[in-house]
């Protein structure tokens, strides 16, 4: 068959080269003229990407050792091997991945609009359109995929989140990043100090609405100055997204395909790529596949429900429980990736964590 991919991010082009690899025809149709650009994501990944069994020599910045979380007024640290990534060769090792295949990449080539059957592409520089009609059409394209909506799949309640990253100077530990919860640094979600090096660090948040002012007012209270500021939108995960119709499939943040708590898509994209090839190849149902995937997305959509209303002093206190060496071991031995072993395990060795339910309801 012959397959469409829009988007040429890290997910769109492990899709491409599983479906390459399968047998089938594959173009990835990338909007902008250089892969892994404009960066828009800090590149953190947890140890679940062992799983996937590939080199990372290519992309690896640095490796972390420690967590550290901060709520107003206490303080936790918590060890857990994560990795931080080069957005742009890990994107570009992707779709290298799918070049090498014997997939065909075309950049600065961009989605204009869906015609019965077809779909037309522009190419930005000579701004000639092509009348395509492959088989099946993939959207890959970002939390405001002008594919899903050209074929009717982007759910009208969707919400992103606008994520705002700098590179700032300072002295690092770089076994260690730190995150930081509360309503006056960032309601809903968290700030962040993830280190490149002893001196360099990437430093941001994410809000629904004025994120703007928490980066700002978090930047000046560490001191910092921006060497370069990234700004993105974020796609929350909407549990009655559709992901298939007709010949088109939705694909990481085209599919809303992010972890709730952490705003996070890289890791349960590139799942999400492998339940769609396995469901094309096999000719399996999609959303059968991907159901593990959704159960994970839709505990840290629950999760984080509660975190948004979480006041101060609640955070103090949640701070506090997590600290005890008994909940640390348990941080420890499971990532964020798979939520359902963190909860269940640490309800049951501090069931006191239940008093947060309330802000459920």
């Amino acid at each position: 068959m012959n397959i469409a991919i829009i988007g040429a991010g890290p997910i769109g082009g492990y899709a491409a080269y599983l479906l390459q690899k399968g047998g089938h025809s594959v173009s990835l149709y990338e909007e902008h003229g250089y892969v892994g650009c404009p960066i828009q994501c800090t590149g953190l990944l947890t140890s679940d990407f062992d799983q996937f069994g590939l080199p990372m020599e290519s992309f690896l910045v640095n490796t972390f050792s420690k967590i550290e979380v901060f709520s107003p007024h206490q303080h936790a640290s918590i060890g857990q091997k994560e990795y931080l990534v080069d957005r742009t060769k890990f994107d570009q090792f992707f779709v290298h991945l799918a070049v090498e295949e014997g997939a065909k990449l075309l950049l600065n080539h961009s989605f204009i609009k869906r015609e019965s059957q077809s779909i037309i592409i522009r190419n930005s520089l000579t701004k000639e359109e092509v009348i395509v009609t492959p088989d099946i059409v993939i959207a890959a394209d970002g939390p405001l995929s002008k594919t899903a909506k050209a074929y009717g799949l982007y759910h009208a309640q969707r919400q992103n989140y606008l994520g705002i990253q700098a590179t700032v100077e300072g002295n690092f530990d770089p076994s260690t990043y730190q995150t930081y919860f509360g309503q006056e640094t960032c309601p809903g979600l968290f700030a962040w100090i993830v280190p490149e090096s002893k001196t360099i660090a990437r430093v941001g948040l994410g809000t629904l609405k004025d994120t703007k002012r928490y980066f700002d007012t978090f930047m000046t209270e560490k001191g910092f100055k921006a060497l370069d500021i990234q700004a993105g939108l974020i796609p929350l995960y909407h549990s009655k997204q559709v992901l298939h119709r007709e010949n088109c499939y939705l694909l990481g943040d085209a599919a809303g395909f992010v972890k709730a708590t952490t705003l996070g898509g890289l890791i349960p994209g590139l799942k999400q790529a492998e339940c769609l090839a396995q469901s094309i190849l096999e000719k399996k149902e999609y959303e059968q596949t991907v159901k593990p995937l959704r159960r994970r997305l839709q505990l840290h959509l629950h999760l984080q429900r509660i975190l948004s209303k979480i006041n101060d002093e609640d955070w103090d206190r949640l701070v506090t429980y997590i600290n005890q060496p008994r909940i640390k071991k348990v941080l420890a031995k499971h990532t964020r990736d798979n939520p359902f072993p963190l909860v269940v395990k640490t309800l049951l060795k501090e069931p006191r964590l239940l008093y947060f339910g309330k802000y459920l309801f």
